[in-house]
This record gives structure tokens, C-alpha cells and sequence, in this order.
């Protein structure tokens, strides 16, 4: 069976604390990603739980600090709550330059029976995510 797991690497001219804070704080995940309107603003730790009601549940299943955050996607509609290692994983590196890499993967949907139409707008999240964290986290500090 051919995998259907979308992945995305990209260069992010910014360190990688401030690159997981855009992964991780609310304030930041708003603008590259949609969050159920009663999240609040606790940063996302390794018992977080995002879910809307009916649609699906994040739940974080994997959280190393500045290294790797990892969640398991349930949808109702799938019809089977034993698809739990369908996934988004952000991982971020450091180059021998000094480089910070960001690499996302979302998948794997070729367990599921519409697997393409997932994937399919997973390659378009993935792209459009990426390319959001970038430019949140390159974006010089506020002075207040």
C-alpha cells in the first residue's frame, strides 16, 4: 500500500526556542492554524487536548521542548477510533551552519478509505502552515 503522508521541510531564519513558541503559544498558533474558540491561551504541553466537538480531537502525543512536537488526529467521521496513528508532527533541527529547519509531516491517510481527499488538503495546510510559522517567527520582537 503507497503512503499518504504529506511532508514539508523549510529554513527558518530564527532560533529554535523562538520557532517553537509559534508552534506552541496560542497567540502565535491562531495565526497559522484554527483553534476551537474556548482554547484559552495555555501554551500547548504534553497533556493538551484541542478538540471540536463533533469534528475532530488533537491530542499531543509526543512533546520534546525546541526538538519535536507530535499529535494523534481522531475524526468521528472515520467511523473507527482505532485510527489513532494518523498524525501531525513539527521537528525542528539546526543545521551545521546553524540553520534552523522546520519539518512537518501529516499523515499517514492511506489507511483510511478517502485517504487522497485528506491528504490532498493536507498538502495544502502543510505548505500554507509552513510558510506562516516562517514568517511569525522571523518577525523581529515588539518593543513595548
Amino acid at each position: 500500500m503507497k503512503s499518504l503522508i504529506v511532508k514539508n521541510n523549510i529554513r527558518i531564519d530564527a532560533s529554535v526556542t523562538r520557532v517553537w513558541e509559534v508552534l506552541t503559544k496560542p497567540e502565535y498558533i491562531r495565526k497559522w492554524d484554527k483553534l476551537p474558540e474556548n482554547f484559552g491561551d495555555f501554551q500547548i504541553h504534553p497533556m493538551t487536548v484541542i478538540e471540536w466537538p463533533g469534528y475532530s480531537t488533537l491530542r499531543v502525543i509526543e512533546l520534546a521542548i525546541n526538538k519535536k512536537l507530535k499529535y494523534s488526529l481522531y475524526v468521528p467521521a472515520w467511523n473507527d477510533e482505532s485510527i489513532t496513528d494518523i498524525g501531525y508532527t513539527y521537528t525542528l533541527s539546526v543545521d551545521d551552519d546553524g540553520h534552523t529547519w522546520l519539518g512537518v509531516e501529516i499523515g499517514d491517510f492511506a489507511i483510511l478509505s478517502e485517504g487522497i481527499k485528506y491528504y490532498d488538503a493536507s498538502v495544502t495546510f502543510g505548505e500554507t502552515a509552513s510558510q506562516k510559522i516562517k514568517a511569525l517567527a522571523e518577525k523581529r520582537p515588539i518593543a513595548l
